[in-house]
């Protein structure tokens, strides 16, 4: 496998530890992943500021993005449901001649072109697809399973209930295409119990964490009023973390319980976690950088049997 890490805004920003956890679990030392690095990719950019607003500047700006890893004979992958979405919808939207044609005009002026991914030769022609865009969720439950995973952990996590929150943009990324059961997801639950702790269930399990559609930004109160319902759910289940795979949801989440002031519940990302399983040190996941102290559940994955 060849991924190129799109690791967007938000993580190098407000969780620098997301990203590598990602390198770590991805790398030589556990699943074997060869790693394009990109330093040239942007904001992806988002969904609910640029597309609401401008989307010849939101698709052009995508496109650009898409470009970089066009001829890397790899996979773009993003630890973000709201870079996953968007770049998603970008691929789709860009196979409309007419589109792909005006963002090409564009394009042109820094001296890039909008292709698509190689496909296959036939006699003097090329013929194309569109880049392949995947969330780390996917990724790794799709490029590895339950048993793949679970044939690198060093440091099961048995005994932990972990409530897990897949997203919006995640169960539902496009109106044209989803890579998991929006009703019924099941991709990061595998992956946590991959790690042999307990995905527990708990009443509006894919609800919104409340920051979703610019709702944060604009109206603070209500995204945590939102929060606090699910919260709330969660804490009646006596769940020890919340694992995500988006950044901005685990910030919405972390954020909101200390503005809340309720019994704190730890949030961490899916690539922390699997990080934790892999007996990957803590140190280097970036856990200083969460507004809620994740301490207490790392001394709960201390207790936690070592294979």
């Amino acid at each position: 496998m060849r991924y190129a890490l799109f690791v967007g805004c938000t993580i190098p920003n407000r969780f620098p530890g997301v990203e590598n956890a990602t390198r770590l679990i991805l790398g030589p030392d556990h699943l074997g992943v060869e790693l394009v690095t990109i330093n040239e990719f942007t904001c992806c950019p988002a969904l609910p500021t640029f597309y609401s607003t401008d989307r010849v500047t939101w698709l052009v700006t995508a496109a650009r993005n898409l470009v970089l890893v066009q001829d890397k004979n790899a996979d773009l992958v993003t630890m973000c449901n709201g870079c996953f979405s968007s770049l998603l919808k970008a691929t789709e939207e860009l196979q409309n001649v007419n589109k792909c044609n005006l963002v090409n005009d564009a394009l042109s002026t820094v001296g890039k072109q909008y292709r698509g991914r190689l496909a296959r030769v036939e006699g003097h022609r090329n013929f194309y697809e569109p880049v392949r865009v995947r969330h780390i969720i996917e990724a790794l439950y799709t490029d590895y399973g339950k048993e793949g995973i679970a044939s690198k952990v060093r440091h099961p996590l048995e005994g932990l209930r972990i409530a897990v929150h897949n997203g919006c943009h995640f169960l539902r990324p496009t109106t044209k295409t989803s890579v998991d059961d929006p009703a019924k997801p099941v991709m990061l639950d595998t992956l946590v119990e991959a790690t042999g702790a307990t995905s527990v269930d708990f009443v509006d399990k894919q609800a919104c964490c409340g920051a979703g559609g610019g709702i944060r930004l604009q109206v603070p109160k209500l995204a945590n009023a939102i929060t606090k319902d699910k919260y709330e759910c969660i804490n009646a289940v006596g769940a020890d973390a919340i694992v995500t795979g988006c950044p901005y949801c685990l910030f919405q989440f972390d954020h909101a319980q200390k503005d809340l002031k309720v019994h704190p519940i730890p949030v961490v990302h899916i690539s922390q976690l699997l990080a934790l399983a892999f007996g990957i040190d803590p140190e280097h996941l970036g856990f200083e950088w969460h507004f809620v102290a994740v301490r207490p559940f790392l001394k709960k994955v201390d207790a936690t049997g070592v294979a």
